[in-house]
């Protein structure tokens, strides 16, 4: 079968970066356009980016157009949504054909343990039943199983153990109630007694006023140290010592793209012939620091090159 793209052995530094980024950063699924095109959300933005699978992969962010590499967007796609190893040879190309795509929807990546623990997990799971004191016509919530995922944020709901809610009128299925709260919000719904629809079997899974105070109430759950800090530099890894993500104050390169140190490596002197910039806060504002890598900027006002980690 002819492949537009060229097919590579090997990941790159920028796919292994945007790896990296994907696997640290919490994001939306909010719309499927069929079963390769999906509208993302990072969490704490307010842009949606369409990503589409294909040959080869598109997405609508300045990342991808600018380096024409899978941005953390298409990586969060393969690698979350479709549970794709990230060592596996189908999560690092720049596109896949028809018969890849395929592979890659039926799950044929996956081991065969792995798929008959989901296929067992699937069968086991509580069927959906009216219960008493409930309203007419709703179902039981589902019970958790080890590999249950949000449908929204991809991730498991043992493993982030957010508060969930799950759909009242349809499947049965847990959703993190935080997701439903964005997912509702992209429905676009104002009125009281509006119903939210599941994302899973499209059914009514809660009316936007129970939502609301289910909202309310989780937020009263998190304490202040349960809450992702804000020097937590999600998606960064440390070039040196390979922690990620890096913690404090993050050091980039000016001169080298996808190359950070975390502050204990910068003050060894960790790759000493380019000058660094420094970042104390996610989304803050990136300083150039002395020749020395002291965590003193140079010159607040300055900026590198690549100001912002997309």
């Amino acid at each position: 079968m002819f492949k537009k793209t060229a097919w590579r052995n090997t990941v790159s530094d920028a796919v292994s970066f945007h790896q990296d980024q994907a696997l640290n950063t919490t994001m939306f699924l909010l719309k499927s356009y069929g079963p390769t095109g999906f509208l993302l959300r990072e969490d704490g933005e307010t842009r949606s980016l369409k990503v589409c699978l294909g040959d080869p992969h598109t997405c609508s962010c300045p990342v991808f157009t600018k380096e024409q590499e899978p941005c953390k967007h298409i990586c969060w796609v393969l690698l979350r949504k479709f549970r794709l190893p990230r060592e596996h040879e189908y999560s690092f190309q720049h596109g896949l054909v028809e018969r890849q795509i395929l592979e890659l929807l039926h799950g044929l990546h996956q081991t065969t343990a792995h798929r008959m623990e989901n296929d067992a997990s699937y069968a086991s799971g509580t069927p959906s039943q009216p219960v008493m004191g409930q309203d007419a016509g709703s179902v039981c919530r589902k019970v958790i199983q080890a590999q249950d995922v949000c449908p929204i944020c991809q991730e498991e709901l043992l493993e982030k153990k957010h508060p969930v809610t799950y759909c009242r009128f349809g499947c049965g299925n847990n959703v993190h109630i935080s997701c439903m709260k964005v997912w509702a919000d992209h429905q676009k719904l104002s009125g009281s007694e509006d119903m939210v629809k599941c994302p899973l079997c499209r059914e009514d899974f809660i009316s936007l006023k129970l939502l609301q105070v289910q909202v309310k109430n989780a937020a009263k759950l998190f304490t202040a140290a349960e809450r992702e800090k804000p020097d937590r530099h999600l998606g960064v890894l440390c070039h040196s010592c390979r922690t990620c993500p890096v913690t404090g104050k993050c050091f980039k390169c000016t001169v080298c793209s996808y190359f950070y140190l975390c502050e204990g490596c910068s003050k060894k002197g960790c790759h000493p012939q380019h000058q660094f910039a420094l970042q104390t806060k996610r989304r803050g504002k990136w300083c150039l620091v002395g020749e020395d890598l002291t965590n003193e900027p140079k010159d607040v006002t300055s900026q590198p090159t690549n100001e912002r980690i997309m």
